[in-house]
Formats: structure tokens, C-alpha cells, sequence
């Protein structure tokens, strides 16, 4: 190890994240300072590893970027994967959006137990608690980037989180590694580069030089509040019967049994499991804890910007809120050469799941003709175990409310194997075996 990056790298690689031997290793590698000293110094260490460079096709110059890479990696003796995504239009949260499809591209190419390392650093990390900071963000926000998270099939993993720029910089140096420089990291379009370039040399004149490195720790002690939370979540989900998208609801009377800031962690934690439904805000909450107070009674339904729940029974269910009548059409649709006509609806054929994924469907499903329709007049559906049952009782089960079950949206294959009721209920035999699957989720900006 000839430089103390490369001991760093190899300290964080083998106690922090615990990379065992025999599991692949991906740089995400852009071509930056970063992502250059963090390929050189794995190569440096001996470990196996591929690369993959993202072209967002944002500039005329990402072909040129993209054969840098390429000839970074044939220097390196590293294979470089380049995959071209389609340009994304320009418009607010053009950053999130594209790290989103970045992440997705990526994940694609992780098999069972992979990695996939980033070089973000102590800068990085100081400039998203900010973000998070400056959009009101919880605990989860404010812990900013973690040390590793699963994704796709394998881990993303960011072993120079603790570390300062300038040593990856000194690095690179003394190790003669040429890299590009992204103009859109001194652009005021985008907030990184206002805080980078704006804030943080403002925040030394005023007295503290040392910023990045004091909020960046502000990060990792919240980091370990969050790890504290999530284990008390997953105690509260054991004993509430809450384990992942609930079809069935949650009674009001365990949460009943929450103090108030305690119910609001959960159900901001359970809401953001049903697949899509975007978080309320905090009048919504208390709006809804005040009807979880009273019981549910008599049915209501409390609605909020994305999302929805329905009380009813003694339980609460988050609802797809499915279009109007007006808004769709019935007929046969075939996934792959026929889009998806259901307004703020997507349907794609991919190897991993989306984020906001509320059904996964088996991709055999993608070579048939299925059928997309309304409820008829006292129908049944043919279950998984032959038998026949009213599509009113699966309805109800569903916890469709009784406003929505004449409209809500029915996939079929032939005339009764029901595939579907979007937003809702998948059949267990037309559920996707595996990662990669025909996936329906809410369009980002839609009206369902």
C-alpha cells in the first residue's frame, strides 16, 4: 500500500463494510476526481473489479466522457460498462430524478451478493444532511448517505465516507490518474453547486472552516438514532401483524396504544411501504391521528397530495386512489407493445423493482393478451385453487372502498383468471418468482 488512501480504503472495505472474498465489485465511475481515485487505489490493491459509467446524454460532450472512462479503465486494466440512458427534460428535481434512473441502471447489473462502490465523501455527505436539512426532512433525511444499503440483487457500498476530497485529490497526484471535471458541478442551477461554491465558503468566513466535517458527524450520529428507530419499527411491525404492504390494515386499537410522536414515526414508516403513496404532511398526520383517536367510525376516507388512507371496522388501509370512470378505457393490452393506458399509471418489463412498485407480475404475463375491465353485476373470478368466488367478496377483502369497487381497474387473462385489481390485490399465481418482473407503479407527477 503505497499511499494512506489505498490503507483507508482497504481498513473501511474489510471492517466497515465486511467485502468477503469472491463477491463482485462495480466502481460507479463517472470519470470524476472521485470516482478515479477510488478505481485506482481498488486496482492498486489487487481487488477484481469492473466498472460502470452512466451517460445521461446531458451535454455534448458525455460521448467524449464516456471514451475517457474507457481509456481510464484500458490504463487501469479495468473493464469499463457504459450505459446510455435516455436524456431526461430539464424541470425541478432534475437531480433526484436523474440519480433515481442512474441507481436503476446500475442495480440492473448486480448479480446475487455484488457490490457496487461509490466514492462519495465527507463533503458529499455534509451537503446532503443540508438538503435534507433545508427540505424538512425526518431522521431518516437527515442521516444523510449510509455506509452501505442493499440494491438490486447485491450492495451499494461508500467507503470513503469519513474521508476529506483533498485525499483522494492528493491521490491522485501521486499517482499521475488524469480525470475530468463536470461542469455541472460549478452550475447554480443545480443545489450542490450552490452550496458547494456559495454556502460553505461563507460558512469559513464566518468562523467555521471546519463546517463540513461538524455536520457531516451531525450525519452519523443521527445515522446511529436511525439504526435505533428501525430496530424499534421492526419490533412495533412484530407485534402489530405489520410486515411489509398490508392488504388487510392495521387495527386502530394497537396504535391507539402509541404516544403521539410514536404513532407518527409509525405511520410515517407504514405509509411508506404501501408502494407509491407519497408521505403526508404534518397537519395531515395529526389529522389522521385524531380519526385513529375516534375509532374510524362510520367509514372515512382522509386524502392528502399522493396518497390516502381509509378507515373502516376498527382498521386503517392505504388506498390507491384508482381513476374515474372518465379516465379510462377498457380493452386488451400486451405488455410491451402497448402502453399502458391508465392516466398516471406506468407498466414496465425490467430486472428490478422500482421504488414506488405496487405490483410485480410474473414476465411470462408479458407474451399474453390480457384484458383490462370493470367489475360486472354479481361476477366471480376463478381463484388460484380452480374454485370460483364473487369478485365482491375479494373486493372487500382487498380493502377496496365501496366508492372506488365499481371502477377500480381489473386485469384479466382470459375471461376469469383475474390478474389484478390495480393498486390493490395480485393474484398469488400471476406474482413475479423473482427480481425481474412486469412492474405497475404510480407515474411520477400522476393523478392515481
Amino acid at each position: 500500500m503505497n499511499h494512506e488512501l489505498e490503507r483507508c480504503l482497504y481498513e473501511r472495505l474489510h471492517r466497515q463494510l465486511k467485502l468477503s472474498a469472491g463477491q463482485g465489485v462495480w466502481v460507479a465511475f463517472s470519470g470524476g476526481g472521485d470516482s478515479t481515485a477510488l478505481l485506482g487505489a481498488l486496482k492498486s490493491l489487487g481487488h477484481p473489479v469492473r466498472a460502470v459509467h452512466v451517460d445521461h446524454g446531458w451535454c455534448p460532450e458525455s460521448k467524449a466522457w464516456a471514451q475517457h472512462c474507457q481509456e481510464i479503465g484500458a490504463r487501469l486494466g479495468v473493464q469499463v460498462e457504459v450505459l446510455t440512458l435516455a436524456a431526461l427534460t430539464s424541470g425541478e428535481g432534475l437531480e433526484d430524478r436523474a440519480r433515481r434512473a442512474r441507481y436503476g441502471a446500475m442495480a440492473a447489473l448486480l448479480h446475487k451478493g455484488d457490490w457496487l462502490l461509490t466514492a462519495h465523501h465527507r463533503e458529499d455527505q455534509a451537503e446532503t444532511f443540508l438538503l435534507q436539512l433545508l427540505r424538512g426532512a425526518g431522521l431518516e433525511g437527515l442521516a444523510a448517505m449510509p455506509w452501505q444499503r442493499p440494491l438490486g440483487q447485491g450492495f451499494l457500498g461508500r467507503p470513503f465516507l469519513d474521508l476529506e476530497r483533498s485525499l483522494l485529490r492528493d491521490y491522485l497526484e501521486a499517482m499521475g490518474l488524469p480525470y475530468l471535471e463536470d461542469p455541472a458541478n460549478d452550475d447554480p442551477r443545480f443545489d450542490r453547486a450552490r452550496l458547494r461554491h456559495g454556502l460553505f465558503p461563507q460558512l469559513a468566513a464566518l468562523g467555521w472552516p471546519q463546517a463540513a466535517t461538524q455536520l457531516a458527524r451531525a450525519a452519523e450520529n443521527l445515522g446511529d438514532a436511525l439504526e435505533v428507530q428501525s430496530q424499534w419499527l421492526a419490533a412495533q411491525e412484530a407485534s402489530l401483524g405489520a410486515t411489509g404492504k398490508e392488504e388487510g390494515g392495521l387495527e386502530l386499537a394497537t396504535l391507539q396504544g402509541l404516544s403521539p410522536a410514536a404513532q407518527r414515526i409509525f405511520l410515517r414508516h407504514w405509509l411508506r411501504r404501501q408502494g407509491g403513496l407519497a408521505l403526508p404532511s404534518r397537519s395531515r398526520l395529526i389529522a389522521l391521528q385524531d380519526a385513529i383517536a375516534r375509532g374510524g367510525k362510520g367509514g372515512r376516507i382522509l386524502q392528502w397530495a399522493g396518497g390516502a388512507v381509509w378507515l373502516q371496522g376498527g382498521r386503517i388501509h392505504a388506498l390507491a386512489q384508482t381513476p374515474s370512470p372518465a379516465d379510462w378505457e377498457t380493452g386488451p393490452w400486451q405488455m410491451g407493445s402497448e402502453p399502458l393506458f391508465i392516466p398516471g399509471w406506468r407498466a414496465e418489463l425490467q430486472a428490478c423493482a422500482p421504488a414506488a412498485a405496487v405490483h410485480a407480475l410474473n414476465p411470462a404475463l408479458a407474451r399474453e393478451t390480457l384484458h383490462w375491465r370493470r367489475r360486472r353485476p354479481g361476477e366471480s373470478y376463478r381463484s388460484s385453487n380452480g374454485r370460483h368466488r364473487p369478485l365482491k367478496k375479494l373486493l372487500l377483502e382487498s380493502a377496496v372502498p365501496p366508492a372506488y369497487r365499481g371502477d377500480a381497474p381489473l386485469l384479466f387473462l382470459g375471461e376469469d383468471q383475474l390478474v389484478l385489481i390495480l393498486g390493490y390485490y395480485t393474484a398469488p399465481w400471476a406474482r413475479a418468482q423473482g427480481p425481474e418482473a412486469i412492474y405497475l407503479w404510480r407515474a411520477e407527477g400522476g393523478s392515481a
